[in-house]
Formats: C-alpha cells, sequence, structure tokens
C-alpha cells in the first residue's frame, strides 16, 4: 500500500526571518490489528467565501454539517485566527432537540486547543443529526490581538484573514453498533449513580 502526506501550513511574512518546526507523530496498530471503525478529521462550520466581518463590529458565522450515519464524536477543535472570540457546536437531533456539545467562550488564537471527549462524554448522535456550528469575531479595538480595527476581513490564509471551521473528530458506526454503544453507555452511568 502507498500513502502520501500533503500539509498546508500558512503563514505570513513577518519581516524577519523565522524558523519553525513541523512534526507529525503517526500511531501503528499492531500487526494483524485492524480497528472495526476508523476515525475522520472532518472540517464543519466553515462559510468561506461568505465570510464578512466589518471593521468596528463583531459577528457570528452560522454553518451547518449532516451526519450521514450514526456516530461518536471524539474531538474538536475550534479554528479562527487573530479576531476569533468565541466558537460553540450544537447537534440538532432528527426528533428536533437542540444539545450544546460544546462552547469555547475564549478563543485564543495563539492556542488552537483540541477537545478530546472522554469516553462516557464523547456525543453519540443519530444519523441525521445537524452539527450546528457558531462562530464569533470581534473586529473592534477591545480585541488586543486585533491589528487593525478600521479594516473589512474577509475569508483567508493569511493569519490577517480569517477563518471559521470547527476541526473534529468523528467515528461513523452503523444502526446496530450505535444502538448497542448507547444501551452500553446508559448502563455504565446508572451503574455509577
Amino acid at each position: 500500500p502507498t500513502a502520501k502526506i500533503s500539509w498546508d501550513v500558512h503563514y505570513a511574512s513577518a519581516d524577519e526571518d523565522i524558523t519553525d518546526a513541523v512534526e507529525m507523530g503517526l500511531y501503528f496498530y499492531p500487526k494483524g490489528q485492524e480497528p472495526k471503525y476508523k476515525q475522520m478529521l472532518v472540517s464543519v462550520g466553515s462559510v468561506g467565501a461568505a465570510l464578512d466581518i466589518p471593521p468596528n463590529s463583531i459577528v457570528a458565522h452560522q454553518g451547518f454539517f449532516v451526519l450521514q450515519k450514526a456516530a461518536r464524536i471524539e474531538s474538536m477543535q475550534p479554528h479562527m485566527h487573530l479576531r476569533g472570540k468565541a466558537q460553540s457546536l450544537e447537534a440538532i437531533l432528527p426528533t428536533g432537540q437542540t444539545i450544546m456539545l460544546t462552547h469555547v467562550d475564549r478563543f485564543t488564537f495563539n492556542w488552537h486547543n483540541s477537545y478530546i471527549y472522554a469516553d462516557d462524554a464523547a456525543p453519540l448522535l443519530p444519523k441525521g443529526t445537524v452539527l450546528k456550528a457558531t462562530s464569533w469575531h470581534d473586529n473592534t479595538a477591545a480585541n488586543k490581538s486585533n491589528p487593525d480595527p478600521n479594516t473589512w476581513v474577509g475569508y483567508g490564509d493569511r493569519t490577517v484573514d480569517e477563518m471559521n471551521h470547527i476541526w473534529m473528530g468523528i467515528t461513523y458506526m452503523d444502526e446496530a453498533d450505535y444502538l448497542a454503544e448507547l444501551e452500553a453507555r446508559r448502563s455504565r452511568l446508572s451503574q455509577q449513580q
């Protein structure tokens, strides 16, 4: 088998030479052991070119993603740039019920943290669930990271541009395994009480 790894590391000119070291770790399963389901990294919530942040304003944008199969959400990582203020992830279940999964209310560009859910807290969601990502950007002088609150900002790769997506680790599963995992979790949680 062959594999290809590509990088999309985006920097902006800083008018000085800067050295960076990018590293990647690979974890291999023991020979002969293959997991039943594989985790996927998915970008959720981006509005792309529709990202519009006027000067001296705080704005919110929402993006949506529909689960085509039952899934367990393993992790989430908010991704915005210098004007990022907060980001939330909600699940709208097929029943219409809305559940707040995560709300990061003090996003800091210098720390792109990945939030990894504990085993019994990782959201288990049915097929057809709509994931709703809401991103807030602060393009005012009150934002200490903002290089210029008097400029319009749109989508782009440079640090002075903006983005608004959530990187999510998702494990898709078939319906029978989803229902079995849901029941096993309920059983574990009831035994803890």
